[in-house]
């Protein structure tokens, strides 16, 4: 079965349970982190702690690494390029790309960072609505002011919502593509340039129909980026403060290693 990137799972978990703003706050600081830490050590308790959040959201750890194994070419692409284009001691001379050690050390902290940071990412659109993605993003930009700049928070939060929901509709489209054009007889080994073509083409005009219908849809609902409404109020709660608290007390042990 075709997992699909960055979609939603439903649950009543602590974790489904608390405030998108939350969880958008603690992604980004996570980030951070991720960027910051340079040893494996680090790299574990960052491990470790994203098994602690899945283990608490009830999301299976297998989809979660099946969301993000249509990415996972480019993580080989990014070790392979550190393993043999860092100088440093060689781990095997070869005549014209030589691995070295430092490389090797570099490529897996790398692949590492890359893949932390789709999981915790998989794990926060897994336990949030798209609807509350939305509102927690524009409620964070709200004081901002973006209204200078000929936009509002609401468009923002907006453009990020629909691109976070276009992600899986256009690795859902390609599969269905590549399958229809495979069971038509193309082959993709002796002829690459006819079989990307045969894909490449039928994508964007199917993604191209996708934003057109979406357009339409809303405004036939009579969209505006003016100030709007929700049905469902953001409102802090206990359990978000000490999320909040448990993730600084996480930080602190990460930055004193």
């Amino acid at each position: 079965m075709y997992e699909i990137t960055f979609n939603y799972v439903y649950g009543n978990s602590l974790l489904h349970r608390l405030d998108p703003r939350t969880k958008l706050g603690a992604v980004m600081c996570l980030s951070i982190l991720i960027f910051r830490e340079g040893s494996f050590a680090g790299m574990g308790l960052l491990i470790a702690f994203f098994l602690l959040l899945t283990g608490i959201s009830g999301v299976r750890l297998s989809f979660l690494l099946r969301s993000v194994r249509p990415l996972f070419f480019v993580i080989i692409i990014i070790f392979c390029f550190q393993l043999f284009e860092t100088k440093g001691t060689p781990i095997v001379t070869l005549p014209v790309f030589t691995p070295t050690y430092e490389g090797l050390r570099l490529g897996a902290l790398l692949s590492l960072r890359f893949e932390l940071l789709l999981l915790y990412a998989t794990l926060f659109t897994a336990s949030t609505l798209p609807s509350q993605i939305t509102n927690g993003i524009e409620r964070l930009l709200r004081p901002l002011p973006l209204r200078y700049l000929g936009v509002t928070s609401f468009d923002l939060a907006t453009m990020m919502s629909l691109s976070i929901r276009f992600l899986p509709s256009f690795l859902e489209n390609a599969a269905t593509i590549r399958s229809a054009q495979l069971a038509r007889g193309l082959d993709f080994r002796h002829d690459l340039r006819r079989g990307t073509t045969a894909i490449v083409v039928p994508l964007i005009r199917r993604s191209i129909l996708l934003a057109e219908e979406v357009t339409e849809a809303m405004e036939s609902r009579c969209y505006q980026g003016s100030r709007r409404t929700s049905i469902h109020e953001l409102s802090m709660q206990k359990s978000d403060w000490k999320a909040l608290f448990i993730l600084a007390l996480f930080i602190i042990l990460i930055l004193t290693l």
